[in-house]
């Protein structure tokens, strides 16, 4: 198997920004995450581990998975080989080590340096043996997980007052007559464990039931209520003994059938109650109805049956009975009273219709994990919440790259990039 990648921030900031933010979003969630490479691109898990097999990130569960696609074309060359379907290769890696590496780089690309960054898998055969004698799996049997590394080198442009000493792999140039300069090629190996077959087929990603969903563009970060929209979410981050939140999110229609949408977080994990509104502008973007049958057939028979009733006492009221008089005052009260009483299922059917035009959609969710949808939604421009009620949250993120740029199909967009953080529900409502 083979893998060589190449990127370069400074000439392409937006792709870097992609592959820069998944890889300090999912270092933020777990120490371990899953890099799966194939022919076409390259997808970024975060799962929970596995309680059966604890030395490997097999899913579990579906709870706080992040799935983040970036395409091959990010990359200025991007070449991966393998046996396998598709050229696929899955490696588990340590999230805090390869994050420091780009942090690295990112401190050169401040200071002016605009070299590559080359990303390539090393055998590391003294790693293997090591580890093999150490676990002790030639006694037992099992077969271990081979441990590779991920080169990565980048150079940095160093600017020295005096003359070029030839210190390591620089190589010196004058620097409009104030010294000289230096490239310093920097290596770094981040170990990574390659998967076996049968490990990456358990990695699944996570399904969403569409039955009871409802889903919202929310307003672009850099947009007019950009920042209103973020301190709405970032407003619970205050509260540091808070561990859930209610998301909830309403659909009501009004008497000319338009709808207004409104998204609220509830917190009632301590001995106060939190609620906290979002008035703004909501984008829906799917609209689940829910059949309301029960809630017509329970309040269409009472009107129907007062109205029989007042017809019979009206033909009751046009007989002439000989053996019984009607007082006048006993007859005003009886009257008063059917008003009111046709008054209170009036108001019964309108509270009704009103719940029934009212559709909310509702999960309880950690709040650690809507801590993170904070941070993607300052991070990317076009953001989807969905909402699967009672059941899970997804955020996802995605990235327009522009246009291609040598291609037959010159109008023909780019592969977008995409962040999709799955969040099942925390408890139920």
């Amino acid at each position: 198997m083979k893998i060589k990648l190449i990127i370069n921030g400074c000439e392409n900031p937006e792709d870097y920004k992609l592959l820069k933010t998944t890889i300090s979003t999912v270092a933020s969630l777990r120490k371990t995450a899953v890099l799966r490479f194939n022919s076409e691109r390259l997808v970024i898990i975060s799962t929970p581990k596995s309680a059966s097999n604890s030395s490997s990130t097999i899913l579990h569960g579906d709870s706080g998975q992040l799935w983040c696609t970036i395409p091959q074309d990010v990359f200025k060359q991007y070449t991966v080989l393998s046996v396998r379907d598709s050229n696929a290769i899955t490696m588990e890696y340590n999230c805090d080590t390869l994050l420091s590496v780009f942090k690295r780089y990112d401190k050169i690309m401040n200071q002016g340096s605009f070299s590559d960054m080359t990303i390539k898998l090393q055998a590391m055969p003294e790693w293997n043996s090591n580890i093999a004698t150490s676990n002790g799996s030639a006694s037992t049997g099992a077969k271990p997980n081979p441990i590779v590394a991920l080169g990565i080198t980048f150079g940095e442009i160093l600017h020295t007052a005096g003359e070029e000493d030839g210190v390591g792999q620089s190589e010196g140039r004058i620097a409009d007559g104030f010294g000289s300069c230096k490239t310093i090629t920097h290596s770094f190996k981040v170990p990574v464990k390659l998967m076996f077959k049968a490990q990456d087929a358990r990695i699944q990603e996570p399904m969403v039931n569409y039955t009871q969903l409802m889903m919202y563009r929310l307003p672009p970060y850099s947009g007019e209520f950009g920042a209103g929209f973020s301190s709405f979410i970032k407003r619970v981050e205050r509260y540091t003994n808070v561990n859930h939140i209610r998301l909830s999110a309403t659909k009501k229609r009004d008497a000319l059938d338009s709808e207004s949408h409104q998204l609220k977080i509830r917190v009632n994990d301590l001995d106060w109650q939190l609620e906290i509104c979002w008035n703004g502008p909501l984008d829906a973007v799917i609209q689940q109805n829910a059949p309301s049958q029960s809630s017509e057939n329970s309040k269409v028979p009472e009107p129907l049956n007062n109205n029989r009733a007042s017809e019979e006492e009206e033909d009751d009221s046009m007989r002439i009975d000989e053996s019984t008089i009607m007082d006048a005052k006993n007859a005003t009260s009886n009257s008063l009273a059917e008003e009111d009483v046709q008054l209170a299922d009036v108001s019964a059917i309108v509270e009704q219709a009103e719940k029934d035009n009212a559709q909310a959609h509702e999960v309880m969710i950690k709040c650690k994990d809507w801590k993170v949808c904070h941070k993607l939604y300052s991070a990317f421009e076009e953001v989807v919440l969905a909402i699967s009620h009672n059941e899970s949250c997804v955020l996802h993120c995605s990235l327009d790259r522009g246009i291609l740029d040598e291609s037959e199909d010159i109008d023909k967009p780019k592969e977008r990039g995409q962040i999709i953080y799955y969040m099942a529900r925390s408890k139920p409502i």
